[in-house]
């Protein structure tokens, strides 16, 4: 017999001892899969949050905006585009606005300079220059808004700028209002 029975029970420990050592690559790639995961739908969830924080901020500037344009500004028929929001002014006093409304009056935000219906333009451009080297507030006037009816002739609007350009008034910007979403569908 060439079977002994030491050697049958030496096999028996080498059987027992890769019994009890566990494998862990298995359990290394379930954990690697999960974290991936994890990672993907943190850094989506971080955008989401990100993109809603962005939209109540435009909303709070919006109606802010709506607030002030109704409290301060003169009633005028703008023309509806679509364009970047003016950056806020940050600490800073917002610039004055001038406004010709479609009446042919001209406001400095809501002091009447001029009312040009029964003038000529020359006239009313030139009564608009005096009137607005008068005004208090327009001492040292450099920096403005226009808002001007979407109606008037776009040469007195020209030379409207031209005279604020004279008048010392250098950097202006041209105010729009954004169309209604029903109408840009």
């Amino acid at each position: 017999m060439a079977f002994s029975a030491g050697s049958a029970g030496g096999r028996g420990r080498i059987a027992r001892s890769t019994m009890a050592e566990i494998n862990v690559t298995p359990l290394v790639d379930v954990m690697l899969v999960l974290l991936v995961i994890f990672m993907v739908a943190s850094a989506v969830e971080t955008a989401r949050i990100s993109r809603e924080a962005e939209t109540l901020r435009q909303v709070v500037t919006e109606e802010t905006a709506q607030v002030q344009k109704d409290e301060n500004q003169v009633p005028v028929d703008l023309p509806k585009l679509k364009a970047d929001p003016a950056p806020p002014a940050s600490g800073k006093q917002s610039k004055p606005t001038l406004a010709m409304d479609g009446q042919k009056r001209i406001y400095l935000d809501q002091l009447l300079l001029i009312d040009c219906s029964k003038r000529s333009v020359d006239q009313c451009l030139d009564g608009f220059e005096a009137a607005l080297h008068k005004a208090p507030k327009a001492q040292g006037l450099r920096d403005a808004q226009l808002r001007a009816d979407r109606h008037l002739d776009y040469g007195l609007v020209l030379a409207l700028m031209a005279r604020m350009r004279r008048a010392g008034i250098e950097h202006f910007g041209l105010v729009s209002e954004d169309p209604l979403p029903s109408a840009g569908k």
